[in-house]
Formats: structure tokens, sequence, C-alpha cells
């Protein structure tokens, strides 16, 4: 695969930081609260196609790479879109990897694994816990089975009894129980480590789009706050918050980036992919201790943006791929690795 793959459009990074920058962020993370899903910012963010980004147009996507989904979805967490661009994306990737094609604008979502579901030929009992957006969605895609049972399953909402609820950031987290609905059956070409290990690379590409906001606010905060005669930012306790907060948005998107690029090159990606999110997950911490701690009691505070971002945090530190699943699987890996170049080297290649 050409380097090209590998790079996002700028085009594209322009389009969505500006698009984001106008019509999402603090005012909308509110309002997104007390709704099911706010569906004019869907329908702005989708007049140019972005959430089909990175899906082929013969399928019914808009095109594009592996690094432009990672644009979109590091911009979305920068500006705490409130929307399930990254679930959309799983559900619409999922469809058509297996040969389907995706049709209309309406948001689409994925539930986590592991899913238990009863098939029946096209009729399907069970119930999908922790489904992003689940009740709002138009449909809502779940890989089922292994191996060469393994099965994608593109159901209506509609058709499952619900129960909404949402996570620590306020976002719709849904409970669908279906008793004999029916669905759209297709063969999974893609395995469930695959999900999982895309999931977590796109997860930690928002992490690290949010971890940059909080830098940017404590930054602009502590320049604009003053102690003393002078702005807090010129104390050497808060320019040291400064320089974490910097230090885990860089190595988060860096981790993220390299990841997304042996995805798209079709390497054994389960390491980098765990990896990322794993350190995404532990630069998260970081990142909202010290954005607190520069910003004091206002940095809880509803009406300042600063909890936009580290709630998200806080909710996403446990998608696909908790800190301590990840810590086991990435420490068993490297614990039996050979040699260190396995671990250590580009051209290594270490399975998790």
């Amino acid at each position: 695969m050409s380097d090209a793959a590998h790079r996002a459009d700028r085009d594209v990074e322009e389009l969505v930081n500006r698009l984001f920058a106008d019509k999402a962020g603090h005012d909308s993370v509110l309002r997104a609260e007390s709704s099911p899903l706010l569906r004019d910012l869907w329908d702005t963010v989708a007049g140019p196609g972005l959430p089909g980004i990175g899906i082929e147009e013969a399928a019914g996507g808009s095109g594009g790479t592996l690094a432009d989904v990672i644009t979109l979805l590091t911009a979305a967490g920068r500006h705490a879109v409130p929307l399930p661009l990254l679930e959309h994306h799983l559900a619409l990737w999922l469809v058509t990897a297996s040969g389907g094609r995706v049709e209309g604008g309406a948001p689409w979502t994925v539930a986590p694994p592991p899913v238990s579901l009863g098939v029946d030929g096209r009729t399907v009992t069970g119930t999908l816990r922790d489904v992003a957006w689940g009740g709002a969605a138009e449909r809502v895609v779940a890989l089922a089975g292994t191996g060469a049972g393994a099965k994608v399953l593109v159901l209506d909402p509609a058709d499952a009894e619900i129960t909404a609820g949402r996570d620590i950031a306020g976002q719709p987290r849904d409970v669908l129980a279906f008793d004999g609905a029916r669905a759209e059956v297709l063969p999974g070409t893609v395995t469930a480590e695959q999900l999982a290990q895309q999931g977590a690379v796109l997860r930690a590409a928002q992490m690290a789009g949010a971890m940059a906001a909080v830098y940017e606010l404590t930054q602009r905060y502590t320049a604009e706050r003053e102690q003393f005669g002078r702005p807090i930012g010129t104390f050497q306790s808060v320019r040291t918050h400064l320089v974490f907060l910097a230090q885990m948005a860089v190595m988060t998107q860096v981790s993220v980036d390299r990841a997304a690029a042996a995805l798209a090159a079709g390497r054994d990606a389960s390491f980098a992919a765990y990896a990322a999110k794993l350190l995404a997950d532990q630069n998260a911490a970081v990142s909202i201790r010290s954005g607190h701690q520069a910003h004091g009691a206002i940095g809880m505070t509803r009406e300042y943006p600063l909890q936009d971002h580290t709630r998200r945090l806080n909710a996403w530190r446990g998608d696909w791929g908790t800190e301590r699943a990840l810590s086991d699987r990435i420490g068993a890996a490297v614990a039996g690795a050979r040699r260190v170049a396995t671990v250590a080297m580009d051209e290594g290649t270490l399975s998790v």
C-alpha cells in the first residue's frame, strides 16, 4: 500500500476542524445530554458526507482512507462532538466488508463485542448491551459467532425493547432486547479481533483529540488567570502540568497514527492497536488530573467546557479494551517474545 494511503487528506482535516469548531462544541454537548440524538447536528455533518469517510463510494460511502477516518475522529474528540461517528463508521465497515451496501445518511451504530444472540435463519433473539445511541440509530450492526460461522447482523432498533441509559459523559448507552426480530444477515468476513483492533485505534484517536483540547483549554486559562500579579501559567508547578498535557496528547496521537498505518497496510496490527489504546487510557488519566489541577474548581463546573472533554476521556477509557485487560494481553505477549527486537523495532511483529 502506498504512503498516500497512510496520510490524511489536508482538505479533510481543514473541513472537519472548521465545521466542528463552528457547529459543535460546548452548547451542543449540553443539548445532547437531554436528547437521544442531535439530528440537526447530524444532518449538518452528514451534508458533506463526513460520516461515510473511509467507506468505498461503490458501497455507499464517501471514499477516503483510514487516515482520513483518524482525522475525522481526532477532530470529533477535540471538539467534543456528541454524535456516534465512530460507531457509524464501524457499522458501515462491517456491512460493506461483508459485501453489503449502505444507503441514506441516517446514523447507524455497532454493538460492542462480545455479542450473544440466537440466530435462526433471519430471525434474531437476544440482548445487546452498552450500545451507543442504540435507541436513536436507524440500524444497529452486530458481529455474531466466530470463524466460518460468523455473521454480520443488521437489525432495526424499532424491533427491540429499549432500555435507555447514559455513560459518565452523558452520551446514550442503551440496552436492546430482541425477540424474534427480522435481520439482514451477511457472512462475517471481519473477525471479532479485527473489529476490536479497529475500534481500539479509532477510540484512541478520539481520546487524542480530547487530550489536545484539554491542553489547549488549560494553556489558555493559565495564560489569562492571574495570581500575585502575574499569569498562573508562569509558575513552575503549573508549567509542569502544561508540559504533561502536551506530552500526553502528542504521545497518544503518534501511537494512533502508527497503529492506523499498520492496520491500513494489512500487517498484524494487534500489538500496535492495543498498545495505542492502552497508552491512550493511561495518558487520559494524567490529562484529566493535570487539567483539573491547573484549572482548580472552575474545571468542574457545568458551564466551563473542560469537563466536556475529561468526562469523555473517563468514559472512553473502558471502551474497546480496558486498561487491565489490555495490560494483561500485552504483558503476556511481551514476556513470551524471543527477542527484544520483536518488541522494540518496527520490523518486529508481535501478536497480542
